[in-house]
């Protein structure tokens, strides 16, 4: 009998298991011993299906082994290994050996193409009966699978199917191939199985997918003539992978009356082998052993006695105890029953080296012994995972026999081969509603598990040299084409569609359904990763898990390339390790204090492009440049960063004892159940269930600190490399969805609209509607028809990505981990030095993309329905969790970060600050936090540059919003919603419609006397008059160039003309605010006030020439006339897809929203100019008492402007003279820009009815804001009529009357205060250099640079133009 032998502590090795029981006497004198010999005789004749009686006592087991013995030889006499099946031609074992192009093979049979396009074949064929084949999908690209003569040419360009007499499927483009393609068969998805069965007896060729067929291919195929034998044969894509099942492994799906292509073992033996591990499940399921008793067998010492005694308590508490029902029991000696197992195990150990029994057979057996909900924590041991495992647990005993009964080197192949075919089962495994919620690889993982929890079968297994391949296989997950996914989520759901709104409980359901069975395969993975945590695999200094994640990483070092190079990794395999990750550090999170950050991203950054890390790009940018341009030399900076613990986790409580053991380490880990986990609101953040495995990864973190640092940066590194865009795709997809059901629901309101008219048209009794209409009504019913297919699809696909990413415990798990990366960052920037410069972007990138999933996962923003589990969190919930406030803390910190020189992560920090911003109640929280009261309005300001001007532009506006002229002010329902979160949040002073606190804040930041007021504002005129004049240019393409565009060309205009107006608008509701809280800013004395005075009427002027006077007005209006469907010439100039496009923009451009800005900010000068008080605040609507302490607080903290603007800009404001002064300031300046044109359009802003315009807007502000600006008008007529009886005229006339040497060179208008330049000794208004100054340090007429100090006034030009203002009755 084949007997395991154990290298003790000492060295020595002596016998265990049954060589232990036997070295005391012959093995049938033990059965002398047992009380009841027939029960025993009994069991053996049942576990062997023994039909004869066996003799009881001393002869039983050398009788059975005989019995045995000779059925064997009667059962596999007759097996032959030449394989000599008629119609076939080739050797017994089939493999490729013809190769065109470019494939490596690895050791797990995986085929990936390098060249272009690739070709293989087999070295077996066929030329008669029904033959069948196997290929796993394990890329989702161009393939071509089939069958090809020799006559077929593989070329770079030509493959399977591409010649006469050969035949292919191609389940990426939908077609079939034989020498021109067809359309046939459906999508296939990575981990399909795909069936290649050809029938040459009918001359027939079909394939399936995972089992089901596709029909019949092809038909006629050419048999029985010489040179038309068949070979499997495939081509392959750049990249594109496979793997061959010609029959060496079991087939998946084998189809009925065909046969593989390489002949399985003979039957004999198949039925031998089955009918031996059936045996081994008898024994385990209905015989019970009993201790072995330590007065047994005489001649056995009692040393052998208690190593025998232990050794049968551990497989006693491992046997299955609930045979009940059919199934007898029975109770034997534990060496009895351990002789029955090795009698079974000495004649199966000869057959277990064919790879295809223990697919077959062995396998099968193991995954039926196999429990549903298995257990056991992977740090244990054996006998604590036995005892552990769940009552009725047969698996531990087999695993236990196969242990004591099989040879160290075979033990070895065994245990190899069965997790090897596991993995493979893994890749192909599909999610099957029937199955769930234990569905796809939950059972493979299961008895993985099982495997890899018995330290004697780790060992074994980490020695393997396809350890990581195997681990790969495992972690794969079968994605879902959409045609498997109709049958995963039948029922759909979204906001609208009355017809279906039944669905809305059937697609949670299914949804949730999906969802458990996901986490099901997540809770295998996660318990089969932390088996690897402890134990060593090739390197004897590093734990298995982290080469197994280094290993990864170093694979797809080159996936974020824009061509990644072949060989990578599968997706899934990135995800689910990363998932994995997450998992393991939500747990150590507690117990992580500091971060090794020098060490990770400053010294690797030396060892180039040894370390895959450096090959991600960094906060400072790229690796080589920061190691020559900001090197790291402090040793304060190379030291570990101190980063604090979370302080508020939601924990599930935890009753395992193993765990509650350990110090410090109350209230973590428990049962790995998911049913024994607490139960969490939805609006709530559910942590992790726990499970034993968390103790281990707590007792790894405590025990080697820089383990969790470790696993902390390889996560970060699988996220850059496929994780992120994966995890980004979900957003993407969200929006796409969102487009579909606005275009659906746009289709819908047009078809309800033409419908209503037609019913009003034959109401009256008119002719009907014309064929125009009735042929727009025939589109819009397709369209709708189109929207609805494709609305259904995006919702499938968008649901069951937030689902995989963000749903259960991940939502927790990743705000926790996205809290603990923001602390990080922030003691990072906390260092002067370039530390920061060398994080590798992607933790900002796991930061900001774990916020917008938050924000997501609605079903208020994704239009759909959503299972509880992947819901958006209340505020309460986030605020109680305490990473939003990290979250808010480092975007407010790195808002205006110089370290930071990668601008799409600038651009990526604004942009998911100002959608926080646009959420409800968040606003409350951001007021809350200390960092964003200091810092966030100054960041901003300084931010709002060239590049990021319009997502800052976001952000400030969600700030201020609210207090301009003609805003929508909340409604009752609002008010009610504000006053409920507001009581949530437990904060004051924010609204729906902006932030007191920060409005004051922004007004201290832009005080004239602060450096920041002057760029500002300089950005803003610029960006104002630049969206104006895209808008403009935008909308007479439209109108020129309608008839010559093609149909998306014209929706893409609409699409931006619509963009484009919001901008506009958003730009001058910022104007509004600067003029109505800083009207010091435009009257005053001082240059930068003039300068700012006349740029703003500029905006102005320009603004309203294309909103309400002249050709570009006419032609917006004209654009946004849509005649009706049976006009004059409407059907032939507009298609129905642009007609709705031009209807949608006509919809949403309202001319009145921005002209109401535009009359707020004069209105806001003209207070200003009329108030008692210089320099107050205006229109800001509140007098919150804590909020002014708040903006005091961080004026303080702001800084100072320098001395010399202080010296012009100060006081200017009070010192400009009276409330005439003020006045009269404005309003020449405003003549001063007063023509012919001006004249019309202040014209069409008093006729405007801004009640009708603006219904949203409170009619007692608008009431007195339309009052304001006549007075505003007939302030100007009586102005005029005052320089008029002067004799002066409009400003405009001044300056043509003035000499020409008073005049600015630049803008022809009469100096104010005229300064010579050094270099051309040109004079200029101050104005005007200031302006220019904006842009340019140089002189505008030399070029030579020029500095606001080298100016010096020119009095005797400044003394002239006094003289001549006087001699015109001027002040």
């Amino acid at each position: 009998m084949g007997l395991k032998e154990k290298e003790d502590g000492s060295g020595s090795c002596p016998p265990s298991g049954l060589a232990l029981l036997l070295s005391g006497g012959d093995s049938d004198s033990l059965a002398h011993e047992v009380d009841n010999v027939d029960e025993e005789a009994t069991a053996a004749a049942y576990v062997f299906d023994v039909q004869t009686s066996l003799p009881r006592g001393d002869g039983l087991y050398s009788s059975l082994s005989n019995i045995v013995a000779e059925r064997a030889e009667v059962e596999c006499a007759n097996g032959s290994a030449v394989d000599n099946r008629p119609g076939r031609l080739g050797p017994t074992v089939v493999e490729v050996d013809y190769i065109v192009g470019a494939i490596e093979t690895s050791s797990s049979g995986v085929l990936t193409s390098t060249a272009n396009f690739s070709s293989c074949r087999a070295n077996v064929c066929v030329f008669s009966g029904k033959w069948q084949y196997e290929t796993t999908i394990c890329s989702s690209g161009i393939m071509q699978i089939g069958w090809a003569t020799l006559q077929c040419p593989f070329t770079s360009e030509e493959g399977v199917g591409d010649a006469p007499d050969s035949y292919a499927f191609d389940g990426k483009r939908v077609r079939k191939w034989h020498v021109r393609c067809t359309q046939y068969g459906e999508a296939w998805a990575a981990g399909d199985v795909i069936g290649c069965c050809l029938d040459l007896d009918r001359g027939e060729a079909t394939f399936y997918r995972n089992g089901r067929s596709l029909g019949v291919a092809f038909t006629g195929i050419r048999t029985m003539q010489p040179n038309l034998a068949y070979f499997p044969a495939v081509s392959l894509s750049y990249s594109e992978r496979c793997q061959l099942n010609f029959g060496a492994q079991p087939l998946q799906y084998p189809a009925p009356g065909y046969q593989p292509i390489q002949a399985p073992p003979h039957h004999g033996v198949m039925m031998w082998t089955t009918f031996l591990v059936s045996s081994l499940e008898r024994l385990v399921t209905a015989v019970q052993p009993q201790p072995y008793s330590q007065d047994g067998a005489g001649g056995i010492s009692s040393k052998k006695t208690a190593a025998a005694a232990a050794a049968a308590a551990i497989v006693t508490a491992e046997a299955h105890r609930t045979c009940v029902g059919t199934r007898p029991s029975f109770s034997v000696p534990w060496a009895s029953w351990l002789l029955m197992g090795s009698i079974a195990i000495d004649e199966l150990a000869q057959h277990l080296l064919d790879s295809h029994i223990i697919a077959s057979v062995l396998m099968p057996a193991m995954l039926r012994l196999t429990p549903s909900t298995g257990s056991g924590g992977p740090g244990a041991s054996s006998v604590a995972t036995v005892i552990g495992s769940s009552a009725g647990s047969a698996l531990p005993s087999f695993l236990k026999l196969l242990e004591l009964c099989l040879e160290p080197e075979m033990l070895s192949a065994v245990v190899n081969c069965v997790l090897e075919t596991l993995s493979r089962r893994c890749i192909s495994a599909a999610l099957v509603p029937e199955q769930f919620p234990y569905s796809a690889s939950c059972p493979f993982l299961a008895l993985a598990v099982a495997i890899a929890s018995r330290d004697l079968l780790r060992t074994t297994w980490l020695r393997h040299p396809n350890l990581w391949q195997t681990l790969e296989g495992f972690l794969t997950r079968k994605g879902p084409s959409l045609d498997d996914l109709r049958q995963l989520l039948p029922h759909v759901w979204w906001r609208g569609c009355s017809e279906l709104s039944g669905d809305r409980d059937r697609m949670r359901g299914a949804l949730q359904a999906l969802s458990t069975a996901i986490t099901r395969v997540e809770d295998k993975q996660y318990e089969l990763l932390c088996c690897l945590l402890g134990s060593k695999g090739g390197d004897p200094n590093e734990d298995a898990l982290v080469e197994f994640l280094r290993y990864l990483v170093h694979k797809n070092k080159g996936a974020t390339r824009d061509m990644p190079p072949p060989g990578l990794s599968d997706s899934t395999v990135l995800i689910s390790a990363y998932f994995v990750l997450v998992r393991m550090l939500r747990a150590a999170l507690p117990f992580i204090d500091s971060f090794p950050a020098g060490a990770l991203f400053v010294k690797t950054a030396m060892k180039a492009d040894l370390e895959p890390v450096n090959s991600l790009v960094r906060l400072g940018g790229i690796v080589t440049h920061l190691c020559r341009e900001s090197p790291v030399t402090s040793s304060a900076e190379l030291a570990p960063l101190a980063v604090a613990p979370p302080s508020r986790l939601a924990v599930a409580p935890f009753s395992s004892g193993s765990l509650s053991a350990l110090p410090g380490v109350t209230g973590w880990g428990g049962p790995s159940a998911a049913m024994s986990s607490p139960s969490f609101p939805a609006s709530q953040l559910s942590p992790p269930p726990s499970c034993e495995a968390d103790s281990l990864v707590v007792s790894r973190v405590r025990s080697c600190p820089r383990l969790a640092a470790d696993l902390m940066n390889l996560a970060m590194t699988l996220y850059a490399s496929q994780v992120g865009v994966s995890v980004r795709m979900t957003h993407t997809m969200g929006n796409t969805l969102a487009g579909s059901l606005a275009g659906l629901e746009e289709v819908e309101r047009h078809l309800r609209r033409i419908t209503v008219a037609t019913g009003v048209a034959s109401g009256l009794g008119s002719a009907g509607t014309g064929p125009a209409s009735s042929s727009y009504a025939t589109y819009l019913r397709d369209a709708r028809d189109v929207f609805r297919h494709e609305v259904s699809n995006n919702i499938r696909f968008s649901s069951l990505l937030k689902v995989l990413y963000f749903s259960g415990w991940k939502q927790e798990a990743c705000l926790s981990l996205a809290g603990w990366i923001s602390r990080m960052l922030i003691a990072a920037a906390a260092h002067s030095g370039p530390l920061l410069s060398y994080v590798p972007t992607c933790y900002l990138d796991c930061i900001l993309d774990t916020l917008t999933s938050v924000r997501q996962a609605s079903e208020a923003v994704s239009g759909t329905a959503l299972p509880p589990a992947a819901q958006t969190p209340s505020i309460g919930a986030l605020r109680t969790h305490g990473a939003l406030s990290d979250i808010i803390a480092v975007l407010v910190t790195l808002l205006h970060e110089p370290r930071i020189c990668t601008p799409d992560v600038k651009e990526a920090i604004v942009g998911v600050l100002a959608k926080l911003l646009d959420q409800p109640g968040m606003l409350a929280e951001v007021e809350g936090n200390e960092v964003a009261r200091l810092r966030l309005v100054g960041a901003a300001v300084a931010a709002f540059d060239s590049r990021l001007w319009h997502p800052v532009s976001q952000v400030l506006l969600r700030l201020v919003r609210g207090q301009g002229f003609g805003e929508s002010r909340p409604g009752q329902l609002q008010l009610q919603q504000q006053a409920a979160m507001a009581s949530s949040s437990n904060r004051g002073g924010a609204t729906l419609s902006g932030s007191a606190l920060f409005r004051r804040l922004l007004v201290c930041e832009l005080q004239p006397e602060r450096p920041s007021l002057q760029p500002f504002l300089h950005r803003l005129f610029n960006m104002a008059n630049w969206a104006t004049s895209e808008f403009a240019a935008t909308v007479a393409d439209l109108h020129e160039n309608r008839s010559r565009r093609h149909i998306t060309e014209q929706q893409q205009q609409f699409r931006k003309a619509g963009i484009m107006f919001e901008l506009v608008s958003e730009l001058l509701r910022l104007l509004e605010f600067a003029t109505n809280n800083i009207p010091e800013a435009f009257l005053a004395a001082g240059p930068h006030a003039v300068l700012n005075l006349n740029r703003l009427l500029e905006v102005v002027s320009f603004v309203l020439s294309h909103f309400t006077e002249g050709s570009d007005a006419r032609r917006l209006t004209e654009l946004l006339t849509i005649p009706p469907p049976d006009g004059p010439g409407s059907q032939l100039s507009m298609s129905s897809a642009v007609r709705i496009e031009r209807t949608l923009l006509s919809e949403n451009i309202n001319k009145a929203q921005v002209l109401a800005p535009v009359v707020g900010a004069l209105l806001g000068l003209w207070r200003a100019s009329g108030s008692a008080t210089a320099g107050c605040v205006h229109n800001t609507g509140e007098a919150d008492g804590d909020a002014w302490a708040r903006a005091d607080s961080g004026r303080a903290t702001s800084g100072h402007a320098s001395g010399e603007e202080k010296s012009w800009s100060g006081s200017s404001f009070a010192a400009s003279g009276t409330r005439a002064g003020l006045r009269n300031l404005l309003l020449d300046t405003l003549l001063r820009h007063w023509d012919s044109h001006t004249e019309k359009q202040m014209e069409y802003l008093r006729r405007e009815d801004w009640l009708v315009a603006l219904p949203t807007a409170e009619p007692e502000l608008l009431d007195a804001g339309a009052r304001d600006f006549r007075e505003l008008l007939a302030g100007l007529v009586a102005r005029r009529q005052q320089l008029a009886a002067c004799g002066e005229g409009l400003a405009g006339g001044v300056c043509e009357e003035a000499p020409e040497e008073l005049l600015d060179p630049i803008t022809s208008s009469l100096m104010m205060d005229p300064v010579v330049l050094p270099d051309s000794q040109m004079t200029v208004d101050r104005s005007t250099i200031e302006r220019h100054f904006l842009t340019s340090q140089t002189d505008p007429f030399s070029r030579t640079p020029l500095t606001r100090e080298a100016l010096r006034s020119n009095d005797e030009i400044k003394r002239k133009i006094a003289d001549w203002r006087k001699s015109r009755g001027r002040p």
